[in-house]
């Protein structure tokens, strides 16, 4: 029994991400008012003792919500916090999930890991949906003449990845 719940528990985790791919919608205000404390990257108390929360991601149902978590991730500098030292543990929060879903994309599409783009050769970068042998020549190319890509999104300054290709790929490819 326990085996089997633990098997629900992964393949639960799988659909989610899997699910969670499509674009979502923007959330009203007061949905997110409706949604628990464990919703939100980090709750935090005022002096006068009110709450505030702080980069929700997670939906109604405690399910992460991809779209919510990458708008997340984005405004994780852009938050006034009420303890500084927070930003760091809410944008450790949100990586951690963001590293579950690149994982779980990455293996359905059959790769074991998300594709390190520093280090892949150009045949590891032709696994990757829309990559040929001339586009992973560009990027290792690029990443040759720039001293290795700083973040994912310098994939779209590589000659022939558009945002249709980056994209498709932006997800199951990584830097570290």
């Amino acid at each position: 029994m326990r085996m089997q719940m633990r098997f629900l528990g992964i393949a639960g985790a799988v659909l989610l991400f899997a699910a969670s791919a499509v674009p979502a919608e923007e959330w009203s205000r007061r949905y997110v008012e409706s949604l628990p404390d464990s919703a939100f990257a980090v709750v935090e108390t005022t002096r006068d003792g009110k709450k505030v929360r702080h980069l929700p991601h997670h939906n109604n149902l405690g399910e992460v919500d991809v779209y919510h978590l990458k708008r997340a991730l984005v405004r994780v500098r852009d938050v006034k916090w009420v303890a500084p030292e927070n930003a760091f543990k809410g944008k450790s929060h949100l990586e951690r999930h963001y590293k579950v879903f690149k994982q779980s994309r990455a293996q359905a599409r059959g790769l074991e890991a998300p594709v390190n783009i520093n280090k892949a050769s150009v045949g590891e970068l032709r696994q990757l949906p829309h990559i040929g042998e001339k586009r992973a020549q560009s990027i290792v190319e690029y990443r040759k003449a720039n001293n290795d890509f700083k973040s994912v999104g310098e994939l779209r300054r590589v000659p022939g990845i558009g945002p249709k290709i980056f994209k498709d790929i932006e997800d199951i490819v990584d830097v570290d």
